[in-house]
């Protein structure tokens, strides 16, 4: 393979350097632990990871939408890879996931064959533990909340004594009884062994639960001791267990693995957040669907602070996942000594890979799920796809169970060998009856014709499913993830009844490459048809597929021209490199550098989010999303590269939604501090809304019942909920980014109402922060970040200081670049902190659309006076008026017209300054204007906070029709995006603004230069 070329940019503007492939690169082979093993000598499979997206996570700098389609053929056509990179990092988590325990049940239930004596005890300990685990959690949480008013009623039909079968305790106990037995047993084995049905295993829980006894702490204890210490539970699942295991001991006996036993190294994920119902809400037709994910049931995240999860930014972040996090209960179990003794559940080991370039997103495994990592999922949940077999021409990934058959006949016929290549050519020679051994159908048929029979062969060789796959298999099997409107997937069908392909014939040619023939393409002496002669000589008959990825032949056909910085990643390492290979890789370094960022944006939204649990395109999320890539094209232009400061290294957006978890009142999310404050006798929102007009009723009060709420006394709970949630995403980003918390800058994007609780939070900020520190629990009172800028857009927080009696002051102490040292201490200039407008920021930005009747002006609480002498500020445009390139047009079209004409023409003379007169000096409160030029400089360098945003419209523009969407434009403003640039990105202090942003004088008497 050519090596790559070395002029080739990237999408940074940098030649890439070339990887080591060393030991320490994360372009190094993947080693498979199981290929000295096989003894058939099959070669391991490269496989390639793709994930169903319309916005690729490795291309920073795409401006690409997420849009809708219903066709699966076009959403089929968004499938992308992974880079090398993180393929290497998901394929050594995927094969880390291997046990023989779940191979040998897995081997056993697909022949109908009972576990050996050894693997049936651990079988057993297994469920047993499962057991008491779940009666356990389900006894405190009825303890703690009450006995469930809604009884369930069991499938009595796979139980062995439908007759004394007892109500279960609440609905969701079969739901978590589904989720331990396929996190720990494999979809064929629970299909084929009668002790590991839900229905049996959820009456096993009741009965456990009838042996335990919860105290007034919801702690539990054993009510009675039984009599051989076995719970009723245990004795029926040892039964079941004793009853399908051989009468005599076998005379090989298989050893039995265990699970890879991994180090947490952080907390589980707080589970994802879905609606109740799945109906028709128009939001279908999305490549990302909001889901809970397989590995969670289905419940609301605690509205106290979330988890604290640790991820590695680069490589594979390892979880290890108990039970205990997949049960529906608030608190944890109760003290283990006071539990009853039994074996614990073993440990469910799953991966969590951080992936993309700017490592926001993770891939669980063996889910095969991608979603984001510092934000609650909402339609950005992707499907996985773990591809082994691909169309040769065009590379794209062949359907799993297709795979998987094919890989399946690989197996069984070796192609790989020289005795398979003997076989073709003694093939050929024979001539087509010859050539009919050597066909191989895809999809064989079952042998028997009685329908037991044949149900029992319908089993694949090669499971599809990704539990399965992982577990039971050693690399072999290519799987899909799936988006489950329930996390249990025993409700699905067992068998899929469409099979890809049915008719067709396989005809191996090598190690790599086969090729699928219809039926009227393959071999048959009665018309005398050869292909397998013509593919001997090198002619395609049929479907050319091959076994293993090639990115270089994906990147020929899908990447574009100018974009090929991906041929470096498949080039082979000559000798010099594996001479190097005990160094570490350059490129990996210069991958982790470029990935580092040292300015951190959060944006917290305002009104309007719970209006967007209902319409998706409304969410917040999605906004954000877009003015992050915005916001990464925009610091690639040369106008925006010349001001920023040295060792800017990026500039990361991301999304603080605090209203998701969040709810007022009976009937909605009710979290437990709810309960705790509501007595039946309340009434709510429900009670006194009439029933007319309810779209209307619900759209108002999902969209502006934010703002009434804010003035009652719910608003320690907004402000709560907004600054834990700011904390949590920042201790998110410390852990992933080490290094941060000492050297990286915050800002904050406050929009609508949230802009006003940014005011309101950093109003009783500290000035002075302690340290960060992950091991303490978490502040709700104050951010724990020091805030350099804030920009505040269509805000009415003025309104509010209005409302409040405050003002906007510079803070007491506060040592921003630049300042002054005696006007940071001074009481007529500074205030101290927990006055309502005295924030602790460098820099604040009132920013607002002139048409947007929520923004109010922030310079007149500085000092009306002040305000009123300075002219109305805009922030700097982008683009050229229509007018104005009309007239450029002319210009030059004109002879003599040009920027000719214009440069020969005559200076000017400057306009004569008027003095003021000795009234206007007499009358005029020079000090008053001083201290507060003094506050607007410390509370911006340039000397002012109000900014409006040029409509753009021209003299043809309606205010009131451009009224209507003013509120909502901020996110595709691309003069707001530069400017956030700049202003972010520029050195800090009043000698280093920009001249356009300057505040000027109203008068026409001359002031000093800031500069």
């Amino acid at each position: 393979m050519p090596s790559p070329n070395n002029n080739i940019m990237n999408y940074y503007g940098e030649t890439p350097k070339t990887h080591n492939y060393g030991s320490r690169c994360r372009l190094a082979p993947v080693s498979h632990p199981f290929a000295s093993s096989d003894i058939d000598g099959i070669p391991p499979v490269n496989a390639q990871y793709f994930y169903l997206s319309s916005v690729p996570i490795d291309d920073p700098l795409s401006t690409t939408t997420i849009a809708a389609t219903a066709d699966p053929k076009a959403a089929r056509s968004s499938l992308r890879p992974f880079s090398p990179g993180d393929n290497n990092a998901l394929e050594k988590a995927w094969l880390s996931l291997a046990s023989d325990t779940y191979r040998q049940n897995h081997t056993n239930a697909r022949q109908n064959r009972p576990p050996n004596p050894c693997l049936a005890k651990t079988n057993g300990e297994k469920l047993r533990s499962i057991v008491h685990r779940l009666a356990v959690e389900h006894a405190e949480k009825h303890a703690r909340e009450g006995p469930s008013a809604e009884k369930v009623q069991p499938f009595t039909e796979g139980l062995p004594e439908p007759e004394n079968a007892a109500l279960l305790c609440c609905p969701e106990l079969l739901v978590d009884v589904g989720v331990a037995l396929r996190t720990s047993f494999c979809a064929v084995a629970r299909r084929k062994q009668p002790e590991l049905n839900r229905d049996m295993v959820a009456q096993a829980v009741m009965s456990e639960m009838d042996t335990l006894h919860t105290d007034s702490t919801a702690s539990v204890t054993e009510r009675r001791a039984l009599s051989n210490n076995i719970p009723p539970s245990q004795s029926q699942i040892d039964s079941v267990m004793r009853s399908n295991q051989p009468d005599e001991r076998p005379n090989s006996q298989q050893s039995v693995g265990s699970q890879p036993q991994i180090s947490a190294d952080r907390n589980p994920n707080v589970p994802v957040p879905t609606k109740s119902s799945f109906a028709n809400d128009g939001i279908s037709g999305k490549p990302f669907v909001r889901v809970g994910t397989p590995d969670s049931p289905i419940i609301s995240p605690p509205a106290s602070f979330p988890r604290a999860a640790t991820f590695r930014p680069s490589g594979l972040a390892e979880e290890v996942k108990s039970g205990e996090a997949r049960s529906r209960r608030a608190s944890s179990v109760g003290d283990p000594a006071r539990s009853p003794k039994l074996p614990e559940a073993p440990k469910i080991v799953s991966r969590e890979v951080t992936v993309g370039v700017s490592r926001l997103h993770e891939v669980s495994l063996p889910a095969l799920q991608m979603k984001p990592i510092y934000w609650s999922p909402v339609n950005d949940i992707a499907t996985v796809f773990r591809a082994t077999w691909f169309y040769r021409d065009d590379m794209r990934p062949i359907d799993p169970t297709v795979a998987n058959q094919l890989e399946a006949g690989y197996r069984e016929l070796k192609p790989h060998s020289e005795t398979w290549q003997d076989e073709l050519r003694c093939a050929v020679e024979v001539g087509p009856l010859g050539e009919e051994k050597v066909s191989h159908p895809l999809w064989p048929k079952p042998l028997g014709k009685s329908p037991k029979k044949a149900e029992d062969l319908m089993e694949p060789a090669i499971s599809s499913n990704p539990f399965c796959a992982a577990r039971c298999f050693r690399g072999e099997a290519a799987a899909e993830g799936s988006l489950l409107p329930t996390p249990n997937e025993d409700n699905s069908s067992p068998i899929s009844t469409h099979k890809k392909f049915e008719q067709y014939h396989v005809i191996y040619k090598d190690q790599t490459t086969a090729y699928l023939l219809k039926p009227s393409l393959r071999p048959s002496a009665y018309y005398g048809r050869r292909p397998v002669a013509k593919i001997v000589r090198g002619l395609t008959i049929g479907i050319p597929v091959v076994r293993g990825f090639n990115y270089e032949a994906w990147a020929r056909k899908h990447e574009k021209k100018q974009d090929q910085r991906h041929q470096q990643a498949v080039s082979i390492p000559n000798d010099a490199q594996e001479n190097a290979s005990r160094d570490a890789c350059s490129a990996c370094k210069a991958d982790e550098d470029r990935a580092q960022v040292t300015d951190l944006v959060l944006v917290v939204h305002g009104i309007g989010q719970k209006l967007a649990e209902r319409v998706e395109n409304y969410h917040f999320t999605h906004a954000i999303n877009a003015f992050r890539r915005a916001i990464n094209i925009e610091l690639r232009t040369d106008v925006v590269r010349s001001v920023l400061r040295q060792g800017l290294d990026g500039i990361m957006v991301l999304p603080i939604n605090w209203r998701q978890n969040l709810s007022f009142e009976d009937g909605g999310p009710m979290k437990e501090e709810d309960k705790e404050n509501y007595t039946p006798g309340d009434f709510t929102l429900k009670d006194i809304e009439p029933k007319t007009i309810p779209a209307v009723r619900s759209m108002i009060s999902d969209v502006m019942f934010d703002i009434p709420f804010y003035m009652s006394h719910h608003k320690p709970k907004m402000v709560a909920a907004m600054v834990g949630e700011a904390n949590r995403v920042y201790r998110l980003w410390c852990r992933n980014n080490p290094g941060f918390a000492e050297k990286g800058r915050v800002h904050l994007i406050g929009h609508s109402l949230g802009s006003v609780m940014c005011v309101e939070v950093l109003s009783r900020q500290p000035t002075i922060l302690p340290a960060l520190q992950l091991t303490k629990q978490p502040q709700l009172q104050h951010f724990e970040f020091d805030t350099k800028n804030l920009f505040l857009l269509g805000s009415p927080a003025a309104f509010f200081l209005l409302l409040e009696r405050g003002a906007l002051l510079p803070r007491r102490g506060r040592r921003k670049p630049g300042a002054d040292l005696s006007d940071i201490a001074s009481k007529d200039i500074v205030g101290d902190a927990g006055r309502f407008g005295c924030i602790a920021v460098d820099n604040i930005y009132n920013i607002m659309a002139r048409e947007d009747a929520v923004a109010y002006l922030l310079n007149g609480t500085l000092d009306p006076m002040y305000a009123a002498s300075l002219k109305t500020a805009y922030v700097p445009s982008t683009s050229t008026s229509f007018l104005q390139s009309m007239g450029n047009a002319m210009l030059s079209i004109v002879p003599g017209a040009g920027a000719s004409s214009a440069a020969n023409a005559p200076v000017s003379r400057p306009p004569t300054m008027r003095l003021p007169s000795q009234l206007e000096l007499e009358v005029h409160d020079f000090t008053r204007e001083e201290i507060a030029e003094k506050k607007a400089f410390l509370l911006n360098d340039n000397g002012q906070i109000d900014y409006f945003l040029r409509s753009g419209s021209g003299p043809l523009e309606l205010q009131y029709l451009n009224m209507l969407s003013a509120h909502t434009s901020y996110w595709v403003n691309h003069d707001l995006i530069r400017m956030l640039c700049m202003e972010i990105g520029r050195n800090p202090g009043k000698t280093n603004t920009l001249p356009a942003m300057r505040a000027v004088k109203a008068t026409k008497r001359g002031i000093p230069p800031t500069v």
